[in-house]
């Protein structure tokens, strides 16, 4: 395996296994259509929350700081020194972390251009291999290893920026959520069975339609025995994350505001401010989901097997494409250079 941008000739990881699995078909990710899914929970509360409740704000909020961003008063716009930066472009890093609140079940980047009038959402593989001299070399261990920042970090050698934002929600925000709408219909691809008493993950959930309770639904976004593995994994998730949110925007819900409040403070950390949420709710708000809306996986080039861990391996070239066709924060094109991608060797 080598490593594609910065000194692309070094080799990094020496792997016994050059035979990966062969890939599963991926028309399913050009044939998925985002109606509103933000990103597991907290995204469904995040801007269900800012576009019912509170006060409108009608200037945009600043970028943190480490960016030099500030407000202008007359609501033109957020001020940024660097001009480097798309205007009214924002990025946020979306996290869900597992029972243990340190590995992450869930990774997304999600952007919103307030000036193109568009949301993408592009969905990080957790066994994504990255260049770090850990082991497990996987994506997925970086924020118990060191929190937010350490993520960030992370995510920029795959992508060539780090998110404005962050959004960190545990599972049981996730699972209270559903149980407070009542439940979600959705129909279960196959049967489910899975236990890992490690994990105290227990997973047994049959194939049909069915309205799925909070522990129901918790067990279908955990499940990861398909034939592709964590790829399917993300097309479930997305899936159920559309049911989910439809149920949230309908007028029963609205009477349950509180409840979903209650929820969001007690299981969701985040840098944003309670004003910065509910402007960023009223831009997407504005947006046409069927028009406006895409979500997609980092595309990857192979499966592999390195010390007797599974890896996800990404395609460079093909991650540059969609970075720069939908999350890239810059107004100058993400290159090789500024990633740091593992990849399979012949």
């Amino acid at each position: 395996m080598s490593r594609f941008g910065h000194s692309s000739n070094k080799t990094v990881l020496a792997s016994e296994n050059h035979n990966a699995p062969h890939l599963p078909d991926r028309s399913f990710r050009k044939k998925l259509r985002l109606l509103l899914i933000i990103g597991l929970s907290v995204l469904a509360i995040f801007f269900t929350l800012g576009f019912v409740i509170g006060t409108y704000f009608n200037r945009p909020p600043g970028l943190n700081q480490g960016y030099g961003m500030t407000s202008l008063e007359n609501g033109d716009g957020p001020v940024m020194p660097d001009k480097g930066y798309k205007d009214g472009f924002y990025t946020f890093l979306v996290i869900g972390t597992d029972k243990d609140g340190y590995h992450t079940d869930t990774i997304m980047v999600v952007s919103l251009d307030t000036v193109g009038h568009k949301i993408n959402i592009v969905s990080v593989p957790r066994d994504t291999q990255v260049d770090v001299p850990r082991n497990p070399k996987k994506i997925n261990d970086a924020y118990a290893v060191g929190g937010v920042e350490q993520l960030k970090e992370e995510i920029k050698s795959i992508l060539g920026f780090s998110p404005h934002y962050y959004i960190v929600v545990d599972l049981e925000a996730f699972k209270e959520l559903v149980d407070a709408i009542g439940g979600v219909k959705f129909s279960v691809p196959q049967d489910m069975n899975w236990d890992d008493p490690a994990q105290d993950l227990h997973i047994h959930l049959k194939k049909g339609l069915q309205i799925l309770d909070g522990n129901k639904a918790l067990q279908l976004v955990r499940y990861r025995n398909y034939i592709n593995a964590d790829i399917g994994r993300i097309e479930i998730q997305q899936h159920f994350l559309m049911a989910l949110v439809d149920e949230l925007l309908t007028g029963s819900s609205i009477s349950k505001i509180p409840e979903f409040a209650d929820i969001f403070q007690q299981h969701v950390e985040t840098d944003l401010s309670l004003r910065d949420m509910q402007w960023f709710a009223r831009q997407v708000m504005q947006l046409d989901p069927e028009k406006d809306f895409t979500v997609q996986t980092l595309p990857y080039s192979s499966f592999g097997d390195y010390q007797g861990h599974n890896y996800v391996y990404l395609s460079a070239k093909e991650v540059i494409s969609l970075v720069n066709r939908t999350i890239n924060p810059y107004i100058r094109a993400i290159t090789k250079e500024d990633i740091k991608i593992i990849r399979m060797e012949d």
